[in-house]
């Protein structure tokens, strides 16, 4: 068995002389009039067997082929031997739309009918989602990521067999919602209808009994837009003038894609690839050893306190979320060559939590880290699995018992033994 180890005012207007306000406005005209300057800036590329480059993504078509171009011209890749590309951006504001699946988008709710909720999104206009695609809506982020990621997860999560609404105060209303729109939300209720100004809610979960159960198939992806928008993609079309997604919770039936203009385009994760992530699997075993009598769960996908995975400042959609000190073991058969990950503190604890990271295979240690601080940056980790058959990752404090040590395994998966 591997070992844990250690156990236990106002400013005055100057005027501006007049070539000063020459450059001024020629500045101005290249801002308003150049969109999405920091979309000529290249994002980085992860692919799954080489090593990350900086590229631009310009095109993607109806088989998930990407073309990426680099310092060395275009070239072409497959979707599933990526990895991510680009950062994911957070929402800034609200309404935001809750998708059966996770996703979130930017919009307002304008109505409600039979067909589904219409939406009035930035990025791609007026746009109408079944209600078996629907989780909720979230009409005003908390201020604190931690609360915010937390009522979007209760909303996917719901246990309820009707519509709720969520008031700013606590109370929940139940029923059956007959109306929604930017100023006012009505419900029908037991003791009779009732109508709701929007600026009381914090959110409403539509009745997940009506929610579509089918388990998602074949390649798709994670798409990040510019306005904070995230959305799992059943396709995806990109060109030089145009940015087609297909969202995965459309029913089969229909051919609805979402246009918008492809510089929107800034995050990228294929699901289903060659990227095997730990997250998406069951671990043959999980121990953790409290250093006083707290204990903590593992989390997949989120921090370990159930929290997004945020790390130097991004948002990471896929990884596992441990505490000091904890072992997570996974059955690997021989039937991977590497493991790859990211190893950092989540942001969470504001520069705080000290760690070591461990890598043992078939109980053999052939990673461990130097002392990872919140302070500090991601480590990246890759370790030759070939013909092993366990994987155990170890997670043990460091610096100050283990306060605050919330460790991230970001982007955490397997690289399948047999190549393309």
């Amino acid at each position: 068995m591997a070992e844990l180890s250690h156990l236990s005012a106002r400013i005055p207007r100057v005027p501006l002389a007049l070539p000063v306000r020459t450059a001024v406005a020629a500045l101005l005209f290249v801002v308003l009039f150049s969109p999405h300057l920091s979309a000529a800036e290249p994002a980085r590329a992860v692919p799954v067997e080489e090593k990350p480059v900086n590229a631009r993504l310009i095109g993607c078509d109806e088989h998930w082929v990407l073309t990426f171009e680099d310092s060395g011209g275009p070239r072409r890749m497959a979707a599933a031997d990526l990895v991510r590309w680009g950062t994911c951006v957070e929402p800034r504001r609200g309404p935001l739309v809750v998708l059966a699946d996770g996703s979130v988008l930017v919009a307002e709710p304008l109505r409600i009918d039979s067909k589904g909720l219409t939406v009035d999104s930035g990025l791609f206009g007026q746009v109408t989602l079944r209600l078996e695609s629907l989780a909720g809506l979230v009409f005003r982020l908390p201020a604190d990521t931690l609360h915010g990621d937390r009522l979007v997860d209760s909303i996917v999560n719901a246990p309820d067999r009707s519509d709720v609404v969520l008031m700013r105060g606590g109370d929940r209303i139940t029923g059956t919602l007959t109306a929604v729109s930017p100023e006012k939300i009505r419900i029908k209720t037991d003791a009779g209808p009732v109508a709701i100004n929007t600026d009381r809610a914090s959110a409403v979960v539509f009745n997940p009994m009506l929610r579509r159960q089918d388990a998602p198939a074949g390649l798709r992806a994670w798409v990040g837009l510019a306005d904070g928008s995230r959305l799992v993609a059943s396709k995806l079309i990109l060109g030089r003038a145009t940015l087609r997604i297909t969202p995965a919770v459309q029913p089969k039936d229909s051919a609805a894609a979402w246009t918008t203009e492809p510089e929107e385009l800034v995050f990228m994760q294929p699901l289903g690839g060659r990227a095997v992530y730990l997250s998406d699997r069951r671990p043959s075993g999980y121990r953790h050893l409290p250093y006083l009598d707290l204990p903590w769960s593992y989390r997949t996908d989120r921090n370990v306190q159930g929290g997004r995975l945020r790390s130097d400042g991004r948002l990471y959609l896929k990884g596992l979320g441990l505490h000091s000190m904890a072992r997570l073991s996974y059955p690997l058969d021989g039937a991977y060559r590497r493991f790859d990950a990211r190893l950092a503190v989540d942001d969470s604890t504001q520069g705080g939590g000290s760690v070591r990271y461990r890598v043992y295979v078939d109980r053999q240690k052939r990673f461990e880290s130097d002392v990872v601080r919140g302070s500090g940056k991601p480590v990246d980790v890759s370790v030759d699995l070939t013909g092993a058959k366990r994987l155990d990752l170890i997670v043990d404090f460091a610096d100050r018992a283990d306060q605050l040590d919330h460790a991230n395994w970001l982007d955490a998966r397997l690289v399948p033994a047999d190549k393309p």
